[in-house]
């Protein structure tokens, strides 16, 4: 396996496991601010709510009965109903913000609790203590973020119309009935403040912002390594196989190409260099010793025996004749 395959395998290995970090890590972050953002415009809209509930209650309604003191009556002098009206304009220009006032015995029909929000407004009853409740409903693109708060009877003001039919303003009678809106106390929790968010802009901005984050570090690790091979190429790879082929060309005493001989180094030579030197100094001592073998004469072959010797016969030693003695 070539030298950039490996590294490229290990820095490929690297980067998956940096990015799934990085995803999960900045996903969780967008997350929760985005959360925190939701719950943030949720409290707005109670609060510009709220706002609108006490200006009707301590300025319209009083200029009303001061202007008219004759038991008349008027919508736009409700708290309720002018809180109400009030966002349902801003829903127009923000759909995705929905506020709406609830109680079990409310005046207007409209205005009676569904189920879901009964099971809020018994929370809230059950304890005096508790003044906010909030969480998710639905599922996909329908997720909503809610936050709800009670309307507790704290004004004594309030008891004008809706304590008993009789005592409340002929008109709100005639207009709405005497069945529904009375027997009211204070200090119960006779209504509630619901706000309900979209959170699918939220959520689309945060992957948005994740997928950027994902797209900006992908492009810069892309970008990094396709230098960083590229210079492993050229200033660690190409000299390294020009290297080899000439080690091996002499191991195997293969001429080589005027071309061949001249490797390629990088710039500021290095242990690359070392390296050519060695092998030049390598090869040089290798061509001297075969020059050496080449030039060593061979040695002449000795005299060999066919038949032993016979032993010398000294000089001064006669013949002995062969005579008879009897002779």
């Amino acid at each position: 396996m070539r030298l950039e395959t490996r590294f490229a395998g290990i820095i490929a290995s690297c980067f998956v496991f940096g990015i799934c970090t990085a995803g999960y890590i900045s996903y969780r972050l967008e997350a929760r601010q985005a959360r925190e953002e939701v719950k943030q415009k949720a409290d707005m809209v109670l609060e510009t709510a709220m706002a609108v509930r006490a200006y009707t209650s301590e300025e319209v309604a009083v200029a009303l009965q001061a202007l008219d003191d004759k038991g008349s009556f008027h919508a736009a002098q409700v708290p309720s109903f002018a809180a109400q009206s009030a966002m349902r304009r801003l829903a127009q220009k923000l759909p995705e913000y929905q506020y709406r006032e609830s109680s079990l015995n409310p005046t207007n029909l409209n205005d009676r609790a569904t189920d879901w929000e009964v099971g809020l407004l018994r929370t809230f009853q059950a304890d005096p203590q508790r003044t906010e409740l909030s969480g998710e409903l639905g599922a996909g693109q329908d997720r909503q973020y809610y936050v709800a708060r009670p309307i507790r009877m704290g004004s004594p003001a309030c008891l004008y119309c809706h304590s008993t039919p009789e005592a409340a303003p002929k008109a709100m009678v005639a207009r709405y009935g005497a069945g529904n809106g009375f027997g009211w106390r204070m200090g119960d929790v006779v209504g509630l403040q619901l706000v309900r968010v979209s959170t699918a802009p939220a959520e689309a901005k945060a992957f948005n912002s994740v997928v950027v984050t994902i797209g900006s570090i992908t492009s810069v690790f892309v970008l990094a390594a396709a230098v960083m091979l590229l210079l492993l190429r050229r200033h660690v790879t190409s000299p390294l196989e020009a290297l080899t082929r000439v080690a091996l060309a002499t191991s195997l005493d293969k001429p080589l190409d005027k071309a061949q001989e001249e490797v390629p180094l990088p710039p500021g030579h290095g242990q690359f260099e070392e390296l050519q030197r060695a092998i030049q100094r390598l090869k040089a001592s290798m061509d001297h010793a075969l020059r050496l073998i080449e030039r060593r004469p061979a040695a002449s072959p000795g005299p060999t025996a066919t038949s032993a010797p016979s032993p010398a016969v000294p000089a001064d030693t006669a013949p002995v004749a062969d005579t008879d003695p009897r002779s």
